[in-house]
């Protein structure tokens, strides 16, 4: 299981990248909150998207899409939208396993959604109902690519969809309730650095690199109970020749 997780996440080369991203973190401060803030949020953003990585029936357990509305309500359409496709496209990298079409096509959704939303913010007044709004049309959008760049797998999309329609609507509704007024103070006043938007952020760090270090504990325990079964083997064997 441990090999399996492995070759679908490449857990070393994205361990590497959080801590350069980190120190630009730290390097920017002085210089720009801004940017230091789009930072952290993109390192959120790019953990979040690693369960996505190890199973198609996971692609809704991110939290990109709400960075995105955030983003796009406080900053601009144009911010949220390219923020969106970036970290997309940027993760795909550390697993290399997912289907790069669906990367291209949930990537360009995310990014025409992100330029429309500052309009779903202005219809509705509420972040938690453009978030929704956001969602539908990132699927309609999903699918119509799927139309065009893969239709054989149109079926498949479909089913997905449908079974991610009430997975995401509690999951989406947890994220906005839960995180919409903390994220929204980064915001107050212009986007500014949050000592606990950091420490959030170095949480979810160590957690994930406990969880990088659990699953090579694993791996070396699994290797050395294959080693003792093979040794048990071979005695069994030696005795019955014997």
């Amino acid at each position: 299981m441990s090999d399996y997780i492995n070759e679908l996440v490449l857990w070393k080369p994205l361990k590497i990248t959080t801590i350069v991203m980190l120190v630009f973190v730290v390097i920017l401060l002085p210089f720009s909150g801004f940017w230091a803030v789009m930072m952290l949020f993109a390192i959120i953003c790019l953990w979040s998207r690693v369960p996505c990585l190890l199973s198609m029936f996971t692609k809704d357990l991110d939290v990109v899409d709400f960075f995105v509305v955030m983003l796009a309500i406080n900053v601009g359409g144009v911010c949220g939208g390219v923020f969106g496709i970036f970290i997309m496209l940027f993760s795909r990298i550390f697993g290399p396993n997912e289907w790069y079409l669906y990367t291209i096509k949930d990537g360009i959704s995310i990014m025409i959604c992100g330029f429309l939303t500052p309009w779903f913010y202005a219809m509705t007044g509420s972040v938690l109902y453009t978030f929704y709004i956001f969602t539908m049309l990132r699927w309609i959008l999903f699918l119509l690519l799927t139309i065009v760049l893969e239709p054989e797998a149109m079926g498949l999309e479909l089913s997905l969809c449908s079974i991610g329609i009430l997975k995401s609507y509690v999951y989406n509704t947890f994220i906005a309730k839960t995180f919409e007024v903390p994220l929204a103070k980064v915001f107050e006043g212009g986007v500014h650095f949050s000592f606990g938007l950091f420490a959030v952020t170095l949480a979810i760090i160590a957690v994930c690199l406990s969880i990088g270090k659990f699953g090579k504990w694993l791996e070396k325990y699994t290797k050395s109970d294959s080693a003792s079964d093979k040794c048990v083997q071979e005695e069994l064997s030696w005795g019955v020749n014997l």
